[in-house]
């Protein structure tokens, strides 16, 4: 029998906001998200915007995402970001897994540089949580990113996998 989590995973809501920029100021090569362009987020589609609180430490952990257009139904993942162990990147992520499938998402788009610890952690999950492995796209255009490439994941539909 599974142990119950004391993590809570939750859409994101304005009260996180400081979190996410502290957070993301201590992560190499993230942008501190302007708090209107959170807010701008929020409003897009703040389903895709999730945060996991544990019920005595708080705010452990956040996801930036936003719907982008394209012939599918297409997610961009901007930022991942947890501070300190790896549940609540799970629980985060198991959401993340329901969610796509509650919006009938296809396609789920991120950047990093290959073959990172960051790709590598990234391809761990998806692999766990779905069986799938990023597609390499194209690398940014270096006035974005000279070192980060685009990455695709194929959302296969009734799958149940949970880490």
């Amino acid at each position: 029998m599974a142990r119950p989590s004391h993590i809570h995973v939750r859409p994101l809501e304005l009260g996180d906001f400081e979190f996410v920029r502290d957070l993301a100021s201590r992560q190499a090569g993230f942008t501190i998200p302007p708090v209107y362009v959170l807010w701008l987020l929020l409003r897009i589609e703040g389903s895709v915007c999730l945060a996991a609180e544990h019920s005595a430490k708080g705010l452990l952990a956040y996801l930036l995402a936003v719907p982008v257009a394209g012939p599918q139904k297409s997610l961009f993942i901007w930022q991942l970001a947890a501070s300190g162990g790896t549940k609540a990147m799970s629980e985060i992520l198991n959401r993340l897994r329901e969610v796509v499938f509650e919006l009938s998402i296809e396609k789920v788009l991120f950047s990093t540089v290959f073959n990172s610890p960051t790709y590598r952690l990234i391809r761990r999950y998806a692999w766990r949580l779905a069986s799938i492995i990023p597609e390499r796209l194209n690398p940014l255009p270096a006035a974005i990113d000279d070192k980060e490439t685009e990455f695709l994941l194929t959302v296969k539909p009734f799958h149940t996998k949970r880490l």
